[in-house]
């Protein structure tokens, strides 16, 4: 009976098609719950080092083409699993420490730009290296699943100034729009659920444009969609090779940008592992992991000589997959093709660009949501009845929350600014915090194999 009402629960499984109009729909999806972090990510490195709109909306539109390939290489080529890449929300401390002291040391912003991209490229090759020369292999059996589901859960949790941040007190849109998502995935049946996020998000938009073209909600409201924007915007923006000039290197900022990567690493090790439990298929061996993670250093290899953020696997479509019941690998590629017409497209990704940030924050607090219970489940693969569990699981919660958000607001000062900032960078990222803590108890307090949840954890090195 329960096995049956799993199987139930996805439509479309890993290696099933979707008829192509259905998979152009899921793959939208996919991108509404994911296009907030390249806008978001975009907006940051921007507005910090001091490019202008017209800069920020390339910036837009290359992490776009960016996490295109990305996605269809990581499908095809690498952990060959239905995900997305996106641009990793990890990475954001080390942009607005790095950009902060790059206006600090150079006048101009191409200047800043030129080293963050060296940063990011030397950081995608040390992710790459992970990856080829296999290293989960030699720390896995340290890595519990209490560890990676902490993990997973602090990228939904530590999130929350971000949404709280783009709904901007409009909760009343945010909570509406949720209610639409709940209403499609429950009211229709499996045809409506399949597409729930895609619906509530386009009932959202089209609202959002009538109201502005009535003056319902003008400039500057929550609602606000600027249409002259979307007029104005080119039709095609074809990318270019390290489009703000030759890559320059720092060893601070490419000591400080390493860190991300490693998080990022383990995080796309706990994303592989959630991912394969909620579309009911064999977690992937220490041998796929690795390749998935080396797909991801070529991802961001790529992203950085185009000149953009670093990418990996992006959790929140774990969410989308377990809230739609679809995990076919492609409709992933479809999505990454879509990012890749939306970057080249200038006209088409100025219409996702313009979605009002109150709706795409809605759609996130789904998707998140959705992603802490698929860590939460890892999590209690553990034995959550022990105290040692119990004090390793609170702890590392609580501290993951509670630190990165006074270290924003009262960050260490030290002379040397490579050291400050990567310690900064550390001490400010809510699963890393929270990574670090758990992995040091959980190695470090005793405790049998059933306990921390290590029983049948990964598979053998025979699974390629």
């Amino acid at each position: 009976m329960e096995k049956s009402e799993e199987n139930k629960s996805l439509i479309y499984k890993i290696d099933e098609k979707p008829p192509f109009g259905k998979a152009v729909i899921y793959g939208i999806q996919h991108i509404f719950a994911m296009i907030l972090g390249s806008i978001t990510t975009a907006i940051i490195i921007g507005t910090t080092v001091g490019l202008n709109s017209s800069q920020i909306g390339l910036l837009i539109g290359y992490i776009n083409i960016a996490v295109g390939i990305a996605t269809i290489i990581q499908v095809t080529l690498g952990i060959k699993l239905p995900t997305i890449q996106g641009s990793t929300s990890g990475h954001i401390p080390a942009y607005l420490a790095l950009g902060s002291l790059g206006v600090s040391l150079y006048a101009d912003p191409l200047v800043t730009m030129q080293y963050l991209c060296g940063a990011l490229l030397i950081g995608a090759i040390f992710q790459t290296s992970i990856g080829v020369f296999n290293i989960i292999k030699r720390v896995a059996k340290y890595i519990s699943p209490i560890t990676v589901g902490i993990i997973i859960m602090m990228i939904g949790l530590g999130l929350w100034q971000v949404i709280t941040d783009f709904i901007d007190g409009a909760w009343i849109y945010a909570i509406g729009l949720i209610a639409l998502v709940i209403f499609f995935s429950f009211a229709f049946g499996k045809t409506t659920r399949t597409m729930s996020l895609f619906l509530a998000v386009l009932v959202g938009y089209v609202v959002a444009i009538i109201g502005t073209l009535l003056d319902w909600f003008p400039e500057k409201h929550a609602m606000f969609v600027n249409i002259q924007n979307i007029l104005d915007a080119e039709w095609v923006t074809m990318p270019e090779i390290f489009p703000w000039g030759p890559p320059k290197f720092n060893l601070g900022f490419i000591l400080a940008m390493a860190i991300p990567y490693l998080t990022a690493s383990l995080e796309s090790f706990g994303d592989y592992m959630a991912l394969s439990k909620v579309i009911k298929t064999k977690a992937p061996g220490v041998k796929r992991i690795s390749r998935g993670i080396a797909a991801e250093g070529i991802g961001s290899i790529i992203s950085s000589i185009l000149g953009t953020s670093a990418t990996s696997t992006f959790s929140q479509n774990i969410g989308v997959i377990r809230l739609s019941g679809v995990a076919s690998k492609f409709v992933c590629i479809v999505a990454g093709v879509l990012l890749l017409l939306i970057g080249v497209l200038g006209k088409f990704g100025s219409v996702m660009a313009e979605i009002p940030q109150v709706i795409l924050g809605a759609a996130y607090l789904i998707a998140f949501g959705l992603l802490t219970m698929t860590g939460l489940e890892l999590v209690l693969r553990a034995k959550i009845d022990n105290s040692r569990n119990q004090i390793i699981i609170g702890t590392a919660l609580l501290l993951g929350l509670s630190l990165p958000y006074y270290m924003n607001e009262n960050p260490l000062k030290i002379d040397n600014p490579a050291i400050s900032v990567f310690i900064n960078v550390i001490l400010s990222t809510p699963m890393l915090v929270s990574g670090i803590w758990a992995f040091a108890l959980d190695n470090i307090l005793p405790g049998d194999d059933e306990i921390r949840g290590l029983k049948d954890w990964i598979p053998s090195e025979k699974e390629t």
